[in-house]
């Protein structure tokens, strides 16, 4: 704990001379105060009432876990261990079960660079299988799917659609023109939309 250091001139302050009453207080008459349970015990919001029977629990989910995982790599083929290799990340790829490959395809798959790793991983299962067979790096992509919403189909304009737009055009420019010239006299615009820059 970090003793905070008290300058002489602060030993004259009156209000030094009572916290530290009060420090002295707290400290003889605390313990007896909370032996006696009148002083409130600390929060315990932030933690959790766990028993034995939910950690057994969370033990067992995750060995579940773990099983499904393993059972899921057995059954891959060696071209799917290839390909998830391939799209894992460098830490993904230190713990990933290579059991299904032998020795020769894992030390061919080491020696592979990042580069050909990422074509490994953006190929189908059959390039991989074919590119672990022999032992070089075969890619083929996979045809792009479909887009499944409908494109836009883009009208050009008539000369009647163009007419007909600058018609509407000169339309919104001319009402508030025409509202104010049509006013009564002596009338004033409470909402002018035209003002002229100049007097003529």
């Amino acid at each position: 704990m970090n003793t905070k250091k008290i300058s002489l001139w602060a030993l004259l302050n009156p209000l030094v001379w009572l916290e530290a009453g009060v420090w002295v207080l707290a400290a003889v008459f605390g313990p007896l105060l909370r032996w006696l349970g009148m002083l409130t015990p600390p929060r315990t919001d932030g933690f959790e009432n766990i028993q034995k029977s939910d950690i057994e629990d969370v033990a067992k989910l995750a060995q579940e876990q773990e099983a499904a995982v393993d059972a899921i790599v057995r059954e891959m083929s060696p071209s799917e261990v290839v390909r998830a290799y391939a799209k894992a990340d460098v830490a993904g790829r230190a713990v990933m079960d290579l059991s299904a490959l032998s020795m020769e395809q894992r030390d061919w798959l080491f020696g592979l660079s990042d580069e050909d790793l990422a074509k490994l991983g953006m190929s189908t299962t059959g390039a991989c299988a074919r590119s672990l067979e022999r032992r070089e790096v075969l890619p083929i992509y996979a045809k792009p799917q479909p887009e499944m919403e409908t494109a836009e189909i883009l009208r050009t304009p008539t000369q009647e659609d163009i007419e007909e737009a600058k018609r509407r055009q000169i339309a919104a420019l001319f009402r508030p023109i025409q509202r104010e010239l049509w006013l009564a006299p002596g009338v004033p615009n409470l909402k002018p939309q035209h003002t002229p820059t100049s007097l003529h």
